[in-house]
């Protein structure tokens, strides 16, 4: 790892044309491997794999193992861009709600931004229609929200997850130098967020759907955690806990990126230096064992009570174990509603890259589920 303020030497220039030239011939020189993989069904990784699947899983993975090791975080705007009227600026709240973990020193809150699909409500509010929170995927350091990544993600919660709405949140990415903003940014971002629904639209909390894929699940249970321990300071007592929680193979276990025992580092496409990015840039000066052992970056190990119902969607994917043990934690946990579902043979975050490596289909059954889940509630 690099240093906490620098970034890594391949990031500056000649040294990243370079890397990255030789790491696409590396990949081009492996191409034929990945074609006769994904052409010959007894080579492939997971026997029920289409040819799409296992040559895009495979072709993805050297392509996120670059960007983890260049380590340059994407650049977010405020401005509206082609988003347009759908582009909501989030200011922090004005109420004495940034406590506990989410006060630091030099880490403020600040303004946000988030995108509303299908489109922003209108003058009298969004009425009694269920409202999704979302919050994308992308270890902390990757994503904004915005149509390029999350207009799929958007799409299906619409159709078939129960959504009326999704405000899709661009909330802070944590990175190397003047990018850097680590914990607790992005925790400050989803409470500001959620007062700003609450408090600012007037969306009664039972409306809402707190959602998130990945580090965004990870972001979402860290926002559960937070209303069941300082509702009453944040000015929502009594009227503050959402609806339901919706977590796709959330990142419940930032630290625990060394893959080689992992049963499923075969079938997935995250490197081990992808999550190892992530997990350092967003715990930032926090010794990676405070990091580990804290309860607002690891919900692994630290179950919490919370009135709020869960379902957590796990896939057969590199996380796929932790995910069924935090589960059975929060599960153990007198009050708490918890649903597991197992998306079988799908690899980390569908929901999110069904598209584009070829679970379409797999991703759209999710979908159903949710909208069962969130039917019920």
């Amino acid at each position: 790892m690099a240093s906490r303020g620098r970034h890594p030497l391949l990031s500056y220039q000649p040294f990243r044309f370079l890397f990255q030239l030789s790491y696409v011939a590396i990949v081009v020189a492996r191409l034929p491997y990945y074609v006769a993989v994904a052409l010959l069904p007894a080579l492939r990784p997971n026997p029920t794999w289409s040819a799409k699947q296992t040559f895009m899983t495979r072709l993805v993975s050297p392509v996120l193992d670059a960007t983890s090791r260049i380590g340059i975080t994407e650049t977010l705007t405020l401005e509206a861009g082609k988003e347009g009227a759908r582009f909501q600026t989030v200011p922090p709240s004005t109420l004495d709600a940034y406590r506990g973990p989410a006060a630091h020193k030099t880490v403020k809150p600040a303004t946000i931004g988030g995108t509303w699909f299908p489109e922003a409500p209108a003058g009298d509010g969004v009425g009694d229609k269920t409202v999704f929170l979302y919050f994308h995927g992308g270890a902390f350091v990757q994503g904004d929200g915005r149509d390029a990544t999350c207009k799929s993600v958007a799409a299906k919660l619409l159709e078939k997850g129960g959504a009326d709405v999704v405000f899709s949140v661009q909330y802070r990415l944590s990175g190397h130098g003047n990018a850097n903003n680590p914990f607790p940014a992005a925790l400050q971002d989803a409470i500001s967020s959620y007062l700003f629904l609450v408090n600012g639209l007037g969306i009664p909390a039972r409306q809402i759907v707190v959602a998130g894929d990945s580090s965004g699940g990870n972001l979402a249970t860290a926002l559960l955690r937070y209303l069941h321990e300082f509702e009453v300071a944040i000015g929502v007592s009594g009227r503050g806990q959402p609806k339901c929680a919706v977590l796709l193979s959330s990142w419940v276990a930032p630290f625990e990126y060394d893959m080689k025992d992992n049963p499923h580092c075969g079938t997935d496409f995250i490197p081990s230096s992808y999550p190892a990015w992530g997990a350092h840039r967003y715990a930032g000066h926090l010794p990676p064992a405070d990091a580990a052992s804290n309860p607002y970056i690891t919900p692994l190990g630290n179950p919490f009570p919370t009135p709020v119902p869960i379902a957590h969607a796990g896939t057969a994917e590199l996380f796929c174990e932790r995910i069924t043990r935090w589960a059975d934690e929060m599960r153990g946990v007198e009050g708490n509603v918890v649903e597991l579902c197992y998306e079988e043979g799908a690899v980390h975050d569908t929901f999110l890259v069904g598209e584009l490596l070829g679970f379409e289909r797999s991703a759209w059954e999710v979908a159903a589920k949710i909208g069962e889940f969130v039917g019920r509630f």
